[in-house]
């Protein structure tokens, strides 16, 4: 059954974790993305077209129901869980060890091992089946438009921040900014092959053609964040849910850190928004432009159409238990009883 866009849209706001990890991260470096307070369809379409219609909506809704897109949503959440055999790995480890670690303190955390290394570029094709998956035209025409959206800025800079930066940061600094590279010369072949299981071989082979677009923008971007080391770790540590004790938040992270903090189904999920709704609107544009060349009295005039062809209001956003259950964990079974009181009164 295809997932509702703004059923998983609904699942954040500026509040979540996940959230507040993505823009504590891009605060740290200048010029970095950010995420608008842009939380359902009909908002992120307002921001990219004022004077949206409905129709332009609906067919951005319709888009997003399309296999290409529901296999998109499926691999960003498959990059946050080790189920999938996609996401094992998480750079947040070593964003903990660094923002622990003593002043001049040479960490051995950071000179990572084979495996993290494979499994960043694991993630970098799925994000490149991602791209793949959502975008028209060849490679280049498909990162091109990839990077021009918000959730694509933010996916290319987390990444390349915490993924390669924090983990191989002497890599990044001293490899001529040659590092992605490198890594996928090293282990590109295996793990295709290993994506290649989930997805075929003719869509591994696809994402292959289109990472080899990402590699020099992530370069470029990994040596960046390898400039901002300690700001980055203690951005990424200070924005981690409290339920982690700061001795286990290490371990905890690598194990099952994705529960908490899936960081890669949020921007994934914008991501398939933003580009249903970019090729809504250049339909809605190319259709335009054939009718005016029909009959050019059709242009349309602002402000004179019925109502009913206006965008809805956001869709109200459903009330969920998450924060109460986050308390619950955080605070142990001694305050359980009070804090089933307490949500017993707030929900009734």
């Amino acid at each position: 059954m295809a997932e509702n866009i703004d059923d998983l849209l609904h699942q954040y706001d500026s509040s979540d974790w996940s959230v507040r990890l993505v823009r504590g991260v891009c605060a740290v470096v200048p010029f970095a993305p950010d995420v608008p307070e842009t939380w359902s369809m009909v908002e992120m379409l307002k921001e990219s077209d004022p004077d949206a219609k409905r129709a332009v909506l609906d067919a951005a809704q319709a888009h997003v129901q399309g296999e290409a897109s529901q296999r998109a949503l499926w691999m960003t959440r498959a990059m946050d869980t080790a189920d999938t055999g996609i996401g094992v790995y998480s750079g947040l480890a070593s964003a903990i060890k660094l923002a622990n670690a003593a002043e001049g303190e040479k960490l051995d955390a950071l000179e990572t091992d084979p495996q993290q290394a494979a499994d960043a570029v694991l993630k970098a094709l799925a994000i490149a089946f991602v791209i793949y998956k959502l975008f028209p035209g060849g490679p280049l025409e498909k990162v091109a438009a990839f990077r021009k959206t918000d959730a694509g800025q933010a996916i290319l800079f987390y990444y390349a921040a915490i993924e390669v930066g924090l983990p191989f940061a002497d890599n990044a600094l001293l490899g001529g900014g040659t590092l992605i590279s490198s890594l996928f010369e090293k282990f590109g072949p295996e793990q295709q092959a290993k994506l290649a299981v989930v997805t075929g071989d003719e869509e591994a082979e696809q994402a292959a053609g289109v990472l080899a677009k990402l590699v020099a923008p992530l370069d470029s971007l990994a040596k960046l964040a390898s400039s901002h080391l300690t700001p980055l770790a203690k951005a990424a540590t200070s924005h981690m849910p409290g339920v982690l004790d700061a001795g286990d938040k290490a371990a905890g992270v690598a194990a099952t850190g994705a529960d908490l903090l899936p960081v890669y189904k949020f921007l994934g999920t914008r991501l398939v928004a933003e580009a249903a709704i970019r090729s809504a609107i250049e339909a809605a544009g190319d259709e335009q432009d054939r009718r005016e060349s029909i009959n050019p009295g059709l242009v349309p005039v602002k402000y004179t159409t019925s109502q009913a062809d206006d965008l809805p209001d956001a869709p109200a956003r459903k009330r969920s238990c998450l924060p109460f259950m986050v308390l619950l964990l955080a605070a142990g079974a001694g305050t359980m009883a009070g804090l089933l009181r307490l949500l017993s009164g707030v929900l009734a």
